[in-house]
Protein backbone atom coordinates (compact mmCIF):
# COMPACT_ATOMS: atom_id res chain seq x y z
CA UNK A 1 0.00 0.00 0.00
CA UNK A 2 2.83 2.40 0.88
CA UNK A 3 4.50 1.68 -2.47
CA UNK A 4 1.30 2.69 -4.29
CA UNK A 5 1.11 6.01 -2.46
CA UNK A 6 4.79 6.60 -3.15
CA UNK A 7 4.35 5.91 -6.87
CA UNK A 8 1.30 8.15 -7.06
CA UNK A 9 3.26 10.96 -5.40
CA UNK A 10 6.14 10.51 -7.82
CA UNK A 11 3.73 10.70 -10.73
CA UNK A 12 2.24 13.93 -9.38
CA UNK A 13 5.67 15.49 -8.95
CA UNK A 14 6.87 14.36 -12.37
CA UNK A 15 3.94 15.55 -14.50
CA UNK A 16 3.94 19.23 -13.65
CA UNK A 17 6.17 20.79 -16.27
CA UNK A 18 4.49 23.83 -17.80
CA UNK A 19 2.88 23.62 -21.21
CA UNK A 20 4.84 25.11 -24.10
CA UNK A 21 3.53 27.30 -26.89
CA UNK A 22 1.00 25.57 -29.12
CA UNK A 23 1.10 28.38 -31.70
CA UNK A 24 3.95 29.89 -33.71
CA UNK A 25 3.14 33.50 -32.76
CA UNK A 26 3.79 32.94 -29.06
CA UNK A 27 6.78 30.67 -29.64
CA UNK A 28 8.37 33.36 -31.81
CA UNK A 29 8.33 35.80 -28.86
CA UNK A 30 9.67 33.26 -26.39
CA UNK A 31 6.25 32.46 -24.91
CA UNK A 32 5.86 35.95 -23.41
CA UNK A 33 2.22 36.08 -24.50
CA UNK A 34 0.28 36.98 -21.34
CA UNK A 35 -0.17 40.63 -22.37
CA UNK A 36 0.40 40.29 -26.12
CA UNK A 37 -2.54 40.54 -28.55
CA UNK A 38 -3.10 36.87 -29.39
CA UNK A 39 -6.60 36.87 -30.91
CA UNK A 40 -8.03 33.34 -31.02
CA UNK A 41 -5.00 31.92 -29.20
CA UNK A 42 -5.87 34.05 -26.17
CA UNK A 43 -7.98 31.10 -25.07
CA UNK A 44 -4.66 29.44 -24.22
CA UNK A 45 -2.66 32.42 -22.93
CA UNK A 46 -5.04 34.90 -21.30
CA UNK A 47 -8.84 34.66 -21.62
CA UNK A 48 -9.18 38.37 -20.76
CA UNK A 49 -7.57 39.15 -24.14
CA UNK A 50 -10.62 37.63 -25.86
CA UNK A 51 -12.48 40.88 -25.11
CA UNK A 52 -9.93 42.98 -27.00
CA UNK A 53 -10.84 43.69 -30.66
CA UNK A 54 -8.89 41.46 -33.07
CA UNK A 55 -9.87 43.07 -36.36
CA UNK A 56 -12.34 40.40 -37.47
CA UNK A 57 -15.06 42.14 -39.53
CA UNK A 58 -17.87 39.81 -38.43
CA UNK A 59 -16.44 38.68 -35.10
CA UNK A 60 -15.77 35.13 -36.32
CA UNK A 61 -12.31 33.58 -36.54
CA UNK A 62 -11.14 29.99 -36.90
CA UNK A 63 -7.59 28.85 -36.34
CA UNK A 64 -5.24 26.02 -35.60
CA UNK A 65 -1.69 25.71 -34.34
CA UNK A 66 0.81 22.91 -33.78
CA UNK A 67 4.16 22.80 -32.00
CA UNK A 68 6.88 20.31 -31.07
CA UNK A 69 9.59 20.65 -28.43
CA UNK A 70 12.37 18.33 -27.27
CA UNK A 71 15.01 19.03 -24.61
CA UNK A 72 17.41 17.25 -22.25
CA UNK A 73 20.13 18.02 -19.73
CA UNK A 74 22.46 15.31 -21.06
CA UNK A 75 24.57 17.81 -23.02
CA UNK A 76 24.15 15.65 -26.13
CA UNK A 77 22.46 16.74 -29.39
CA UNK A 78 18.76 16.17 -28.87
CA UNK A 79 18.20 14.91 -32.42
CA UNK A 80 20.52 11.99 -31.60
CA UNK A 81 19.44 11.46 -28.00
CA UNK A 82 20.10 7.95 -26.70
CA UNK A 83 19.91 7.12 -22.98
CA UNK A 84 23.12 5.10 -23.24
CA UNK A 85 25.01 8.14 -24.54
CA UNK A 86 24.20 9.97 -21.29
CA UNK A 87 25.96 7.30 -19.23
CA UNK A 88 28.94 8.93 -17.58
CA UNK A 89 27.86 12.39 -18.75
CA UNK A 90 28.11 13.82 -15.23
CA UNK A 91 24.39 14.55 -15.05
CA UNK A 92 22.55 12.72 -12.30
CA UNK A 93 19.73 12.30 -12.97
CA UNK A 94 19.61 12.54 -16.75
CA UNK A 95 16.36 14.18 -17.81
CA UNK A 96 14.45 14.53 -21.03
CA UNK A 97 11.20 16.33 -21.80
CA UNK A 98 9.31 16.08 -25.08
CA UNK A 99 5.98 17.62 -25.97
CA UNK A 100 3.66 17.84 -28.96
CA UNK A 101 0.83 20.36 -28.74
CA UNK A 102 -2.00 21.09 -31.11
CA UNK A 103 -4.96 23.46 -30.93
CA UNK A 104 -8.06 23.93 -33.04
CA UNK A 105 -10.35 26.75 -31.97
CA UNK A 106 -13.21 29.03 -32.94
CA UNK A 107 -13.75 32.58 -31.67
CA UNK A 108 -16.84 34.76 -31.89
CA UNK A 109 -16.23 38.26 -30.58
CA UNK A 110 -15.22 37.67 -26.92
CA UNK A 111 -16.19 33.99 -26.67
CA UNK A 112 -13.97 31.11 -27.79
CA UNK A 113 -13.92 27.33 -27.71
CA UNK A 114 -11.13 24.98 -28.63
CA UNK A 115 -9.59 21.55 -28.32
CA UNK A 116 -5.96 21.28 -27.21
CA UNK A 117 -4.14 18.00 -27.78
CA UNK A 118 -1.17 17.46 -25.48
CA UNK A 119 1.30 14.58 -25.81
CA UNK A 120 4.24 14.48 -23.39
CA UNK A 121 7.26 12.34 -22.58
CA UNK A 122 8.98 12.77 -19.21
CA UNK A 123 12.19 10.82 -18.63
CA UNK A 124 14.46 10.76 -15.59
CA UNK A 125 17.23 8.23 -14.96
CA UNK A 126 20.05 8.09 -12.43
CA UNK A 127 23.50 7.06 -13.56
CA UNK A 128 22.99 3.81 -11.67
CA UNK A 129 19.84 3.07 -13.64
CA UNK A 130 21.57 3.88 -16.93
CA UNK A 131 24.41 1.52 -15.98
CA UNK A 132 21.90 -1.20 -15.09
CA UNK A 133 20.08 -0.98 -18.44
CA UNK A 134 23.39 -0.83 -20.32
CA UNK A 135 24.72 -3.94 -18.57
CA UNK A 136 21.43 -5.81 -18.99
CA UNK A 137 21.32 -5.09 -22.72
CA UNK A 138 24.92 -6.30 -23.06
CA UNK A 139 24.49 -9.41 -20.85
CA UNK A 140 27.08 -8.10 -18.40
CA UNK A 141 25.00 -7.95 -15.22
CA UNK A 142 27.15 -9.03 -12.30
CA UNK A 143 30.24 -7.01 -13.10
CA UNK A 144 28.86 -4.43 -10.65
CA UNK A 145 27.98 -5.60 -7.13
CA UNK A 146 24.86 -3.42 -6.88
CA UNK A 147 23.01 -0.70 -8.79
CA UNK A 148 21.32 2.34 -7.32
CA UNK A 149 18.35 2.35 -9.68
CA UNK A 150 16.14 5.41 -9.85
CA UNK A 151 14.27 5.59 -13.11
CA UNK A 152 10.95 6.94 -14.30
CA UNK A 153 9.57 7.31 -17.80
CA UNK A 154 6.06 8.63 -18.39
CA UNK A 155 4.15 8.99 -21.63
CA UNK A 156 0.74 10.60 -21.61
CA UNK A 157 -1.80 11.97 -24.08
CA UNK A 158 -4.58 14.32 -23.01
CA UNK A 159 -7.29 16.08 -25.01
CA UNK A 160 -8.48 19.32 -23.40
CA UNK A 161 -11.76 21.00 -24.27
CA UNK A 162 -11.52 24.70 -23.39
CA UNK A 163 -14.32 27.27 -23.18
CA UNK A 164 -13.19 30.87 -22.71
CA UNK A 165 -14.94 34.20 -22.28
CA UNK A 166 -13.72 37.77 -21.79
CA UNK A 167 -15.61 40.96 -21.03
CA UNK A 168 -14.87 44.67 -20.54
CA UNK A 169 -14.85 45.89 -16.96
CA UNK A 170 -14.76 49.71 -16.59
CA UNK A 171 -12.04 50.67 -14.14
CA UNK A 172 -11.02 54.25 -13.43
CA UNK A 173 -9.22 56.15 -16.15
CA UNK A 174 -7.78 53.11 -17.93
CA UNK A 175 -8.28 53.08 -21.68
CA UNK A 176 -9.55 49.51 -21.40
CA UNK A 177 -9.74 46.85 -18.72
CA UNK A 178 -11.02 43.32 -19.32
CA UNK A 179 -11.46 40.17 -17.29
CA UNK A 180 -11.85 36.61 -18.52
CA UNK A 181 -11.95 32.98 -17.56
CA UNK A 182 -11.49 29.48 -18.96
CA UNK A 183 -13.24 26.24 -18.09
CA UNK A 184 -11.12 23.26 -19.12
CA UNK A 185 -12.34 19.68 -19.38
CA UNK A 186 -9.50 17.13 -19.55
CA UNK A 187 -9.97 13.77 -21.24
CA UNK A 188 -7.07 11.40 -20.67
CA UNK A 189 -6.37 9.28 -23.75
CA UNK A 190 -3.30 7.30 -22.75
CA UNK A 191 -0.94 6.98 -19.81
CA UNK A 192 2.13 4.74 -19.50
CA UNK A 193 4.63 4.94 -16.69
CA UNK A 194 7.59 2.75 -15.75
CA UNK A 195 9.16 3.31 -12.33
CA UNK A 196 12.23 1.60 -10.88
CA UNK A 197 13.54 2.74 -7.49
CA UNK A 198 15.85 1.41 -4.80
CA UNK A 199 18.93 -0.82 -4.99
CA UNK A 200 19.26 -3.88 -7.23
CA UNK A 201 21.80 -6.52 -6.21
CA UNK A 202 22.36 -9.25 -8.85
CA UNK A 203 23.52 -11.69 -6.16
CA UNK A 204 20.31 -11.32 -4.16
CA UNK A 205 17.74 -10.04 -6.68
CA UNK A 206 14.78 -11.04 -4.50
CA UNK A 207 15.79 -9.10 -1.39
CA UNK A 208 13.00 -6.54 -1.92
CA UNK A 209 15.37 -3.55 -1.86
CA UNK A 210 13.89 -2.18 -5.08
CA UNK A 211 10.45 -1.50 -6.55
CA UNK A 212 9.74 -2.06 -10.23
CA UNK A 213 6.28 -1.05 -11.43
CA UNK A 214 4.50 -0.35 -14.71
CA UNK A 215 1.29 1.65 -14.75
CA UNK A 216 -1.03 1.96 -17.75
CA UNK A 217 -4.34 3.69 -18.41
CA UNK A 218 -6.65 4.67 -21.25
CA UNK A 219 -9.02 6.67 -19.08
CA UNK A 220 -8.53 9.96 -17.25
CA UNK A 221 -10.90 12.82 -16.41
CA UNK A 222 -10.59 16.23 -14.81
CA UNK A 223 -11.60 19.89 -14.70
CA UNK A 224 -9.56 23.08 -14.31
CA UNK A 225 -10.34 26.80 -14.20
CA UNK A 226 -8.22 29.79 -15.31
CA UNK A 227 -8.75 33.47 -14.62
CA UNK A 228 -7.09 36.57 -16.00
CA UNK A 229 -7.25 40.29 -16.62
CA UNK A 230 -5.78 42.73 -19.12
CA UNK A 231 -5.30 46.48 -18.64
CA UNK A 232 -4.47 49.00 -21.36
CA UNK A 233 -2.85 51.99 -19.65
CA UNK A 234 -1.88 53.99 -22.73
CA UNK A 235 -1.75 53.51 -26.48
CA UNK A 236 1.67 51.90 -25.96
CA UNK A 237 1.48 50.01 -22.66
CA UNK A 238 -0.62 46.96 -21.80
CA UNK A 239 -0.33 44.69 -18.75
CA UNK A 240 -1.91 41.33 -18.13
CA UNK A 241 -2.11 38.74 -15.39
CA UNK A 242 -3.24 35.12 -15.52
CA UNK A 243 -4.00 32.64 -12.76
CA UNK A 244 -3.75 29.18 -14.29
CA UNK A 245 -5.47 26.23 -12.69
CA UNK A 246 -7.07 28.17 -9.85
CA UNK A 247 -8.81 24.91 -9.15
CA UNK A 248 -7.76 21.69 -10.83
CA UNK A 249 -8.38 17.98 -10.57
CA UNK A 250 -7.33 15.18 -12.87
CA UNK A 251 -7.41 11.46 -12.16
CA UNK A 252 -6.23 8.46 -14.16
CA UNK A 253 -8.02 5.15 -13.63
CA UNK A 254 -5.04 2.88 -14.14
CA UNK A 255 -3.76 -0.66 -13.94
CA UNK A 256 -0.53 -1.23 -12.03
CA UNK A 257 1.71 -4.28 -12.33
CA UNK A 258 4.71 -5.02 -10.12
CA UNK A 259 7.76 -6.85 -11.49
CA UNK A 260 10.65 -8.82 -10.04
CA UNK A 261 14.17 -8.94 -11.49
CA UNK A 262 16.28 -12.09 -11.67
CA UNK A 263 20.05 -12.28 -11.43
CA UNK A 264 20.40 -11.30 -15.09
CA UNK A 265 18.13 -8.27 -14.74
CA UNK A 266 15.22 -9.81 -16.59
CA UNK A 267 11.74 -8.96 -15.31
CA UNK A 268 8.88 -11.23 -14.31
CA UNK A 269 5.36 -10.11 -13.26
CA UNK A 270 4.57 -10.51 -9.56
CA UNK A 271 0.96 -11.35 -8.79
CA UNK A 272 -2.07 -9.96 -10.60
CA UNK A 273 -2.29 -6.38 -11.84
CA UNK A 274 -4.02 -3.96 -9.46
CA UNK A 275 -6.48 -1.17 -10.23
CA UNK A 276 -5.32 2.21 -8.91
CA UNK A 277 -6.35 5.86 -9.15
CA UNK A 278 -3.61 8.41 -9.83
CA UNK A 279 -4.51 11.98 -8.92
CA UNK A 280 -2.41 14.37 -11.03
CA UNK A 281 -3.99 17.85 -10.90
CA UNK A 282 -2.40 20.52 -13.06
CA UNK A 283 -0.21 22.89 -11.03
CA UNK A 284 -1.29 26.38 -10.07
CA UNK A 285 0.69 29.13 -11.80
CA UNK A 286 0.65 32.92 -11.80
CA UNK A 287 1.86 34.91 -14.82
CA UNK A 288 2.40 38.64 -15.10
CA UNK A 289 3.08 40.15 -18.52
CA UNK A 290 3.76 43.53 -20.10
CA UNK A 291 3.53 44.57 -23.75
CA UNK A 292 5.00 47.81 -25.05
CA UNK A 293 3.94 48.85 -28.56
CA UNK A 294 4.78 52.51 -29.36
CA UNK A 295 2.25 53.94 -31.83
CA UNK A 296 3.37 54.18 -35.46
CA UNK A 297 6.70 52.47 -34.72
CA UNK A 298 5.63 48.97 -35.85
CA UNK A 299 7.61 47.46 -32.96
CA UNK A 300 6.36 45.41 -30.04
CA UNK A 301 8.26 44.32 -26.92
CA UNK A 302 6.83 41.70 -24.57
CA UNK A 303 8.05 40.48 -21.19
CA UNK A 304 6.61 37.97 -18.75
CA UNK A 305 7.39 36.57 -15.33
CA UNK A 306 5.74 33.44 -13.98
CA UNK A 307 5.65 31.73 -10.60
CA UNK A 308 4.85 28.05 -10.21
CA UNK A 309 6.01 25.41 -7.72
CA UNK A 310 8.50 27.72 -6.03
CA UNK A 311 10.15 28.57 -9.34
CA UNK A 312 10.37 31.95 -11.05
CA UNK A 313 10.73 32.13 -14.82
CA UNK A 314 11.32 35.05 -17.17
CA UNK A 315 10.40 35.27 -20.85
CA UNK A 316 11.16 38.14 -23.22
CA UNK A 317 10.23 38.73 -26.85
CA UNK A 318 10.01 41.38 -29.52
CA UNK A 319 8.46 41.69 -32.97
CA UNK A 320 8.90 44.04 -35.90
CA UNK A 321 6.11 44.66 -38.40
CA UNK A 322 6.77 45.59 -42.03
CA UNK A 323 3.40 46.95 -43.22
CA UNK A 324 4.33 47.17 -46.91
CA UNK A 325 4.88 43.39 -47.04
CA UNK A 326 2.38 42.50 -44.27
CA UNK A 327 5.21 40.58 -42.61
CA UNK A 328 6.19 40.24 -38.93
CA UNK A 329 9.63 39.15 -37.72
CA UNK A 330 9.95 37.88 -34.15
CA UNK A 331 12.69 37.10 -31.62
CA UNK A 332 12.43 35.73 -28.08
CA UNK A 333 14.33 34.05 -25.27
CA UNK A 334 13.67 32.10 -22.07
CA UNK A 335 15.52 29.79 -19.67
CA UNK A 336 14.66 26.12 -20.18
CA UNK A 337 14.06 24.42 -16.81
CA UNK A 338 15.17 20.95 -18.04
CA UNK A 339 18.49 21.75 -19.71
CA UNK A 340 19.08 24.88 -17.56
CA UNK A 341 20.15 26.69 -20.73
CA UNK A 342 18.98 29.88 -22.39
CA UNK A 343 16.78 29.12 -25.39
CA UNK A 344 16.31 31.39 -28.42
CA UNK A 345 13.21 31.60 -30.57
CA UNK A 346 12.72 33.03 -34.06
CA UNK A 347 9.53 33.58 -35.95
CA UNK A 348 8.02 35.04 -39.09
CA UNK A 349 4.41 35.77 -39.86
CA UNK A 350 2.18 37.05 -42.62
CA UNK A 351 -0.89 39.12 -41.74
CA UNK A 352 -3.41 39.64 -44.51
CA UNK A 353 -6.89 41.12 -44.51
CA UNK A 354 -8.59 37.88 -43.49
CA UNK A 355 -5.77 35.43 -42.84
CA UNK A 356 -2.65 35.20 -40.66
CA UNK A 357 0.03 32.52 -40.97
CA UNK A 358 3.02 32.09 -38.65
CA UNK A 359 6.08 29.83 -38.34
CA UNK A 360 8.72 29.71 -35.63
CA UNK A 361 11.84 27.87 -34.51
CA UNK A 362 13.26 27.24 -31.04
CA UNK A 363 16.87 26.24 -30.49
CA UNK A 364 19.93 26.57 -28.30
CA UNK A 365 22.66 26.37 -30.95
CA UNK A 366 22.83 28.57 -34.04
CA UNK A 367 23.57 27.76 -36.82
CA UNK A 368 24.50 24.20 -35.78
CA UNK A 369 20.94 23.04 -35.20
CA UNK A 370 21.94 19.38 -35.43
CA UNK A 371 24.10 19.88 -32.32
CA UNK A 372 21.50 21.73 -30.27
CA UNK A 373 20.56 20.26 -26.89
CA UNK A 374 16.98 21.55 -27.40
CA UNK A 375 14.89 22.00 -30.53
CA UNK A 376 11.35 23.02 -31.33
CA UNK A 377 9.12 24.52 -33.95
CA UNK A 378 5.55 25.63 -34.54
CA UNK A 379 3.07 26.52 -37.27
CA UNK A 380 -0.30 28.23 -37.02
CA UNK A 381 -2.95 29.83 -39.19
CA UNK A 382 -6.05 31.93 -38.42
CA UNK A 383 -8.86 32.89 -40.79
CA UNK A 384 -11.24 35.78 -39.97
CA UNK A 385 -14.69 36.11 -41.49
Amino acid sequence: MFARYLLATLALMFLVLPLRAQDAHSMGIGGAATAAPMGLFSIYWNPADLAFPDGSPSGWSVGSGFSAFDTSNSGKPIVHFQPGDALGSGQDPVQRYQQYLGLFGVKYFSTAAGVIYDQELNYSASQGALQFFHDRDNNSIGLVSSYGVNFQQTNQQVANLVLGYGMPFPLGSLQMFTIGGNLKYHDGLQYQQTTLTGTYNPATPMDGAYTYTKTTSNSGLGLSIDGGFLAKFTDALTAGMVFENLTSNFTWQATQQNYQLDGAGHETPVGPAQSVSLSTPFPYATKLGMAFTPPDNNIGIEAEISWSQDQTRWRVGMERYYPEAHVLVRLGTFADEVSNQQMWTFGIGYVGKNIAVDASLLTRSIPDLQDSISLGGALDAVVCF
